[in-house]
């Protein structure tokens, strides 16, 4: 995600309005150059003071995904449509714990697809969650919603509800899960390494009770 400011449209109607004044109240000033350069001066300062009254707003632009494997960019962009559903449904529900439940699942589909991103090759690994678990948890909460709105909802509805919201826990441990199963190889190498790195120390008298030995007596 990066930062992009878009900037009000408020200051340009205001310095236009400004010449629409001048044309209606005074036109025959427009005619000559004094008039133009006056006009033209204060359009500016209206422009400048109103660009400070009204600086526009500061969006979050997700840039597209940029894997290097045009097959993974796009389940990168599938998944982020998902998940953008599930923060849609978060943002329109007002219960605590649901929120909370959805809100883990974001954040881990998120991590998810960052790893992926950076590592194409984790592509078979997260190929279910990709194309069933996500989508699943996606089409679960669009249709709680629908659900939701329901005016006055009966037994089988109240019924399907509540089936989802006792799902939503053990989908968010899933995805975290998930997540914590693409680490999985980079912790066995770490600890290998580690293990190696204190069998060459060892072996070279480099590690004792006092720690690393620096050779001074």
């Amino acid at each position: 995600m990066r930062k992009k400011r878009i900037r009000s449209a408020i200051p340009i109607y205001g310095a236009a309005a400004l010449w629409l004044l001048a044309g209606l109240i005074l036109p025959g000033r427009l005619l000559r150059l004094s008039g133009l350069l006056l006009t033209a001066v204060a359009s500016a300062l209206a422009y400048a003071a109103l660009s400070k009254l009204f600086p526009g707003r500061e969006v979050e632009v997700r840039e597209a995904a940029n894997s290097g494997d045009r097959d993974v960019d796009a389940l990168i962009e599938d998944g982020r449509g998902k998940l953008d559903g599930l923060r849609a449904a978060n943002a329109a529900i007002s219960d605590a714990d649901i929120s909370q439940k959805l809100s883990r699942m974001t954040k881990a589909g998120e991590e998810i697809l960052k790893v992926l991103e950076k590592d194409t090759s984790q592509a078979q690994a997260v190929h279910r969650f990709l194309n069933y678990y996500l989508p699943t948890a996606d089409k679960l909460m669009s249709a709680y919603r629908m659900m939701g709105e329901a005016s006055n909802p009966g037994e089988n509805i109240q019924h399907a509800m509540k089936s989802v919201e006792n799902s939503l826990g053990m989908i968010a441990d899933a995805f975290e899960k998930q997540l914590d199963n693409l680490y999985k190889d980079r912790t066995l190498d770490i600890e290998t390494d580690i293990d190696v790195l204190e069998t060459m120390m060892a072996s070279d008298g480099l590690t004792g009770m006092g720690g690393v030995q620096t050779g001074e007596k």
